[in-house]
């Protein structure tokens, strides 16, 4: 069995009618045993929502989903939130950590849901857990006492506690400064490459790239290999491109400094204003009619002329 997780045509869709939202649209996926995959993509892209369909949180509209060689797609909600505590660990961008729980007591809580370990055996496992992240020594303390770094590295050793078949992380560095991500980061990759754990991370965070045995991308509910092309981008020379645009904003720049012209004028004429200052901000709408004037020019419209105050 090499598959931790596979999807097959995964469609996600949200309402009907007007506010009818596809966020995934025929997503197929395969995350094989070992891997680190990071999947990239910017907010809206679907890549939450394809994070939670893979832990059982969501379910897909369309399609199946395999996580441990099992389709879940058909389970109820008690089947799901058993086989969820026993196969998948989940790290998200807010840590979650149960704020009256100690470090401790947080690692060792999925262990005891699960009935399969008595206190000492959970508690022992937990220490040994906050070792490996490198926090036995905060095992006592609060959430509100730890760093968003040692937080989030205690939510690694909590999504480790049932031997998970994987990990999954959102945004697992969006909350923390840089010293505090590059530590998270680095754990991430040593627990992939020394401790053999499977992980699937999706994020907007290019730096996170770098960790991935695997690369993929997001982009309006589907998944590439390679980085598709910026719909933003085309958007933008679309937007640049548009003769219309140019002119409501060239003509709306005019009427504004001719605004800013007579107000300057008003307020020399009653000495209300210093001649340095004046001289500025002539100085400074002079420049911004000098650029509509050069727009003007390659456009054969619209003359503008400045005078002195």
């Amino acid at each position: 069995m090499s598959d931790a997780v596979r999807l097959e045509n995964v469609w996600k869709v949200y309402g009907d009618g007007p506010s009818r939202a596809v966020v995934l649209k025929g997503v197929d996926l395969r995350v094989e045993y070992g891997e680190l995959v990071v999947i990239m993509g910017p907010s809206g892209s679907g890549k939450s929502t394809l994070l939670g369909i893979i832990g059982t949180l969501d379910r897909p509209s369309t399609g199946r989903v395999y996580v441990a060689g099992v389709e879940v797609t058909s389970m109820d909600e008690d089947e799901l939130a058993a086989f969820r505590l026993a196969h998948v660990g989940f790290v998200f961008q807010d840590h979650n950590l149960l704020r009256n729980f100690t470090a401790l007591e947080n690692v060792m809580y999925p262990m005891l849901l699960t009935r399969r370990y008595t206190y000492e055996e959970a508690k022992e496992k937990a220490l040994e857990l906050l070792r490996l992240v490198g926090l036995e020594r905060v095992a006592d303390r609060f959430p509100s006492q730890l760093s968003g770094g040692q937080r989030q590295r205690v939510a690694i050793a909590r999504a480790l506690a049932n031997d998970p078949d994987i990990v999954l992380m959102d945004e697992p560095t969006g909350n923390l400064d840089i010293d505090s991500a590059a530590k998270v980061a680095s754990l991430v990759k040593w627990l992939n490459q020394v401790y053999g754990q499977t992980f699937l991370i999706v994020t907007h965070n290019p730096e996170l790239a770098t960790l991935a045995t695997r690369l993929l991308y997001i982009r309006g509910g589907r998944i590439y290999e390679k980085p598709p092309e910026s719909v933003l981008s085309k958007k933008l020379v679309e937007e640049v491109r548009n003769s219309e645009l140019r002119t409501r904003i060239r003509n709306s720049q005019l009427r504004l400094l001719e605004v800013e012209l007579r107000a300057l004028r008003r307020l020399v004429a009653q000495g209300r204003i210093p001649r340095c200052e004046t001289e500025a901000r002539l100085s400074l709408l002079r420049n911004r009619a000098n650029k509509l004037l050069q727009v003007a020019a390659r456009s054969g419209r619209d003359r503008l002329v400045i005078d002195s105050a």
